[in-house]
């Protein structure tokens, strides 16, 4: 004999099952997700062992969900193009990898995010939330992820996080730019430099803005050497991040940009350092290099407007 809390077992998992597919109709397209107010990076010692903890709430960026499949518990996402920064001493640390994350259940709504990370280049290391209550909030998403487990020595993660309206989405196009490769003062080889063209989008990181410091995530760069014909495009895909700050009469810029050459399939990292400039934003006028502009190098000569 059915039982009447069998039934009501049923019609709920029925309606979960639902809800499953209702997601696994948002399709394919990536949703670019942002780190909230609230979210925490943590190094240190966790009980039961005894030495300091780092804690911050200096950390912020983007990252993308994607819709991968869905079984019969859980609809599963791909994490992809984490593109985060968190203060440490100072310094800005640069946080990139990728991952999955899974909500589902058969009765209480339950997740877990994985993500490989390389945190400040040091070799890869996968965070772990393990699966936990939670989710109910979705597409929102609150879940904690960490090395160890948070026993002992461990660096832990508390993300919160929610998709990017459009409205806070920015295009800008490149314009007068070129991409330069050879050699810099004090070296003496050929350099090359070809004209370069394509888009980026910016988002504002509100989370760490404050009145004399605004920072914005650089997300969807691609980007193409204009080349002669009997030459092939260089082009150029990845995301970085881009701050201004103020101080009194000037102010001061910097870009980072994680970018992968989609013809040799090369990562590398250009980075502008901290140099003046900044005061005629919206429009963006900056440099970057990989090796700092020196000898052997690669760099872009940006010029961008919206």
């Amino acid at each position: 004999m059915i039982t009447r809390r069998t039934i009501l077992f049923l019609v709920f998992a029925g309606m979960l099952g639902l809800a499953n597919r209702a997601e696994a109709q948002l399709g394919p397209s990536p949703v670019l997700y942002r780190l909230d107010k609230g979210t925490t990076f943590s190094r240190g010692c966790y009980a039961p062992c005894d030495c300091p903890l780092f804690s911050t709430e200096a950390i912020r960026g983007t990252y993308t969900l994607t819709f991968d499949h869905n079984d019969p518990q859980f609809t599963w996402y791909r994490v992809e193009n984490v593109n985060w920064a968190v203060t440490i001493g100072g310094d800005d640390k640069r946080i990139t990898g990728s991952g999955l994350y899974k909500r589902g259940g058969q009765v209480a709504i339950q997740q877990q995010m994985t993500l490989n990370l390389v945190v400040d280049g040091v070799a890869q290391q996968t965070f772990d939330s393990g699966l936990v209550t939670g989710g109910g909030e979705f597409p929102k998403i609150n879940i904690t992820i960490s090395v160890n487990g948070m026993v002992c020595y461990d660096t832990v993660i508390g993300i919160v996080s929610s998709p990017v309206p459009a409205s806070d989405i920015t295009t800008y196009t490149l314009n007068n730019s070129t991409y330069e490769e050879g050699c810099f003062p004090p070296c003496l080889c050929p350099i090359q430099s070809w004209p370069v063209g394509g888009t980026f989008n910016l988002v504002p990181l509100p989370n760490v803005t404050t009145a004399i410091r605004r920072e914005y995530a650089v997300v969807n760069v691609s980007w193409a050497t204009i080349s002669p014909s009997t030459a092939p495009a260089r082009r150029f895909n990845g995301f970085g991040n881009y701050k201004i700050r103020d101080v009194g009469p000037t102010s001061n810029q910097r870009m980072v940009l994680d970018l992968k050459e989609l013809n040799s399939g090369t990562q590398s990292r250009f980075d502008s350092g901290t140099v003046t400039g900044g005061t005629q934003f919206p429009n963006i006028d900056i440099d970057l290099a990989v090796n700092g502009f020196y000898c052997n190098d690669k760099a872009f000569f940006l010029h961008a407007t919206p």
